[in-house]
C-alpha cells in the first residue's frame, strides 16, 4: 500500500527536505502520513480551485512547489483564499505536500532545469549549502555554448520564457553574453555574487525598481518573473512522483492560474 509518507520519501530522495531554508515550510502540510494514496495533482500554488479539481479528478494528494501554509495561521474561518483551501482539503481528506526551497537547492532541481532550458552548462553554485554537498545550493553560474549580443540574448530569453515581458537593465557595453548566472524565484540577494563571479548576465525574478540600478554597467539583469522562472518545478515534481509510482494517476492542475495578470490596451 502506497501512502502519503511514501510520496514524501520519494521527493526527499531527489530533493532532500534538509536542504530547505530555515524560513521555509516544505513537507506534508495537510493530512496524515499513513493515508493510502489514490492519486496526485501537481501545481505551483494551492488554491481553493486546485483542491476542488483534485477532488473532482479523484486525487487525494496535492504536491505543490510553493507551500500553502507559509506564514503563521491564526484562524481557519473560511474568510480568506488560503483558509478556504485548507478547510476544503480537510473536509475531503485531501493531503497537501510542498517541495519548495529544497527543490530549488537540489542538484538537478529548479535552477538546473532553468540552466538546461537556456543551454547553460553549470559550473558553480551561487550560494552553496552549508553541508558542502556537491552541486547543492541556491542559484547557478555557467557558460553558454554560443555567445550573444545583449539584444540577441534578450530576444533568446524572451522566446524561452514567453509568459510575461522580460524586465531588464541593459548596460549596453557591447560585450558578448557568454557567462550567465541564474536563480529561479526571488534571487536579487545573489546579484553581487553573480557580479563577483564574472557573470555577463543574471536571470532571476522579483527585482525591485532600485535593484535594476545596482549592476552599474557590470552585467545585464533580467527579471523573468517569480512564477515564470519556476514553472519547471511542476514538471520536476510530476516526474519524481510518476517515475516512483507509475501505477497511480499523477496529473498537472489545469485550474491553477497566476495571481499576476497583465493588461495591455492601445487606448491609453
Amino acid at each position: 500500500m502506497v501512502t502519503f509518507s511514501d510520496v514524501l520519501a520519494a521527493i526527499d530522495e531527489s530533493a532532500p527536505f534538509k536542504l530547505q531554508e530555515e524560513y521555509d515550510n516544505s513537507g506534508l502540510l495537510v493530512g496524515e502520513l499513513d493515508t493510502p494514496l489514490r492519486g496526485t495533482l501537481v501545481c505551483m500554488d494551492v488554491t481553493e480551485a486546485v483542491v476542488a479539481e483534485a477532488i473532482e479528478r479523484g486525487c487525494n494528494l496535492i504536491v505543490s512547489h510553493h507551500p500553502l501554509i507559509f506564514h503563521g495561521l491564526k484562524s481557519l474561518r473560511g474568510d480568506t483564499e488560503r483558509s478556504r483551501a485548507i478547510i476544503l482539503a480537510l473536509r475531503a481528506h485531501v493531503g497537501i505536500l510542498a517541495a519548495h526551497t529544497n527543490l530549488d537547492a537540489a542538484c538537478g532541481g529548479v535552477n538546473y532545469a532553468i540552466a538546461q532550458k537556456i543551454g547553460l552548462t553549470p559550473q558553480q553554485v551561487l550560494a552553496p549549502t552549508l553541508s558542502g554537498e556537491g552541486g547543492t545550493g541556491i542559484g547557478l553560474i555557467g557558460t553558454l555554448s554560443t555567445g550573444f549580443s545583449e539584444e540577441e540574448f534578450l530576444i533568446y530569453i524572451a522566446r524561452k520564457f514567453p509568459q510575461q515581458p522580460c524586465l531588464h537593465y541593459s548596460p549596453k557595453t557591447g560585450k558578448t553574453i557568454e557567462r550567465v548566472a541564474l536563480c529561479g524565484g526571488s534571487g536579487i540577494e545573489f546579484l553581487d555574487e553573480a557580479i563577483r563571479l564574472g557573470a555577463d548576465a543574471y536571470l532571476t525574478g522579483d527585482v525591485k525598481y532600485h535593484d535594476f540600478q545596482r549592476p552599474d554597467g557590470k552585467l545585464l539583469l533580467i527579471d523573468l518573473g517569480h512564477r515564470e522562472s519556476e514553472l519547471c518545478a511542476i514538471d520536476l515534481l510530476k516526474q519524481i512522483v510518476s517515475q516512483k509510482f507509475p501505477t497511480f494517476a499523477c496529473g498537472v492542475s489545469v485550474q491553477e492560474q497566476s495571481p499576476v495578470n497583465y493588461f495591455v490596451s492601445n487606448k491609453y
